[in-house]
């Protein structure tokens, strides 16, 4: 047999190649529209072609799947490219390959249904943040800077020793989104014919299987934990091994032709699909944020309103310190409307992430929603700006009386919302000198450096600041703590949050101001 690598593998490293440098956070994008797609299910405001265009991963990997099996993890996943780099590198090092027990094998891929129910049901369902920071996939598409991914580095860095000794280890037993495909790909319409009946003893194509399966016990393999890296059908000594597809075998150069095409295809739908359909007028990024404003506004006019009338603009840190600047739309006391002043993120990352955060804050009118995997800081970047921006609103309620803004004063704000203030702080009277706060003790949250969210708790006595204590904070140490102190006397000094930030830690400072704006809008 030789050890010549096949044509149809030359392809298929080739292809990983391309679309590892073009596509890298691919999977991480169609695993975060899989999570969309089930929360407006289950919130039940799913509008497919309003959401489409935040979607697009989602419909063109998953149409492929479901039609074609998994091509996409055997031959486009930038992640699964990883895994099989690995495994080479430490082949060539250590000489040998790692062989699991069958039945320990056949156990452990059951791991992957486990962790994507887990997933389901603690974040997706209860929405836990518990798995923000954890995501090996979020570490491995933003490598370059992961300083709030630290769990997330770590579990990679598991992960690529599991892959150096066995192969496409993630793949096997860990991927969520494989588990997915396993599940669908069983619709679809290519199988590996592999008749046992004219199989020798040889079981070359079980030894040669990328994800370990026994295929000398079968007739054929569709779907399921098959990637079609196709490596069975050319190791195969007698040609026993065929891909077939709708019952008529198929020659393995046209295979690997179609790959191609699915690797184009996926490539320019994701890239450009959205932007056609947008620019034709047949749909509008806009028309899913208009939607869920339109669901938003139906909420009872009773209820208190949250801010006051009017247009705010407020910048948040994207991707490697990029700055956000948005305009928020207050109507009704509603977030009605978000839109893009300016931003200096990365444009494939700030683009597929732009309408999906947006149309997320208007729907919970929070900024507490969860960020798209593979592109965490571009999505932080949007929530702290929006964040930003309420907190103007909110200030603007106590000191601007001649704001265009008419309505009842600001209740809390976005980021605050789900925080607790003790039970005292809703009975206390109003202070009878400045009359600006009620007594009690609220917590409140904001943005600091890249993204960490910082959070605080405030006391008022005799409706004044009188302490300030962190509860928490995801900044960068160093920088945090060379301005907390400093930031929250002079809060206290002051009785305000207008402060001057601390030179070199201007987002550490920032931090900690919004933070403590967020627990005093709760206050007045």
């Amino acid at each position: 047999m030789g050890k010549k690598i096949k044509k149809s593998q030359v392809l298929r490293y080739v292809i990983q190649l391309i679309m590892f440098l073009i596509m890298p956070g691919i999977y991480a994008m169609t695993f975060s529209e899989v999570k969309a797609v089930y929360q407006m299910i289950i919130n039940g405001n799913f509008n497919f072609l309003q959401a489409f265009p935040s979607l697009v991963e989602f419909v063109v990997v998953m149409l492929l799947t479901i039609v074609m099996g998994r091509w996409f993890c055997g031959w486009i996943c930038a992640f699964g490219a990883y895994n099989d780099l690995i495994y080479y590198l430490s082949k060539k090092v250590f000489k040998g390959k790692y062989k699991v027990d069958e039945k320990v094998d056949s156990i452990l891929k059951y791991a992957k249904y486990v962790i994507l129910l887990f997933i389901i049901i603690v974040s997706w369902t209860f929405g836990s943040s518990i798995l923000e920071s954890t995501s090996p996939w979020d570490a491995f598409g933003q490598i370059t800077d992961v300083s709030t991914l630290l769990i997330g580095l770590i579990l990679l860095i598991l992960i690529t020793i599991g892959a150096a000794f066995i192969e496409r280890f993630f793949c096997r037993y860990l991927c969520p989104l494989g588990a997915i495909f396993s599940i669908i790909s069983k619709f679809g319409i290519v199988k590996i014919n592999k008749p046992k009946a004219d199989c020798g003893k040889c079981r070359v194509c079980t030894i040669n299987c990328s994800m370990g399966l026994n295929l000398y016990k079968v007739d054929g393999v569709k779907g399921g934990d098959c990637i079609n890296c196709l490596k069975c059908t050319e190791v195969c000594p007698r040609k026993n091994a065929n891909i077939n597809i709708l019952g008529q075998d198929v020659n393995q150069n046209l295979a690997g032709s179609f790959a191609m095409a699915a690797m184009l295809g996926v490539y320019g739908l994701t890239n450009f699909g959205a932007d056609a359909l947008s620019n034709s007028g047949i749909i509008s990024n806009n028309s899913t944020i208009s939607s869920n404003a339109t669901q938003s506004s139906s909420v009872s006019e009773s209820s208190s309103q949250k801010y006051k009338d009017g247009t705010y603009t407020g910048s948040g840190e994207g991707y490697r310190g990029g700055i956000t600047k948005v305009s928020v739309t207050v109507s009704g006391g509603k977030i009605t409307d978000i839109k893009t002043v300016s931003n200096q993120d990365t444009p494939k990352f700030y683009k597929r992430v732009e309408s999906t955060i947006m149309n997320s804050i208007i729907s919970k009118q929070s900024v507490s929603v969860d960020t798209v995997s593979g592109a965490t800081f571009s999505s932080k970047g949007i929530m702290s700006a929006v964040e930003n921006a309420l907190i103007s609103s909110t200030n603007n309620s106590v000191s601007d009386k001649t704001s265009e803004t008419q309505n009842s004063e600001a209740s809390n704000t976005v980021a605050s919302q789900g925080n607790e203030s003790t039970t005292n702080s809703t009975n206390s009277k109003t202070s009878s000198s400045a009359g600006e706060y009620k007594d009690g003790t609220y917590t409140g949250a904001g943005t600091g450096y890249r993204g960490g969210t910082t959070k605080v708790s405030v006391n008022i006595s005799g409706g004044k600041i009188t302490g300030i204590k962190t509860v928490s904070n995801q900044d960068t140490p160093k920088f945090y703590q060379r301005v907390e102190n400093t930031i929250m006397n002079s809060i206290i000094s002051k009785q305000s949050t207008a402060v001057d930030t601390v030179s070199g830690a201007t987002y550490s400072s920032k931090g900690i101001m919004s933070a403590v704006a967020n627990a005093l809008s709760q206050a007045k």
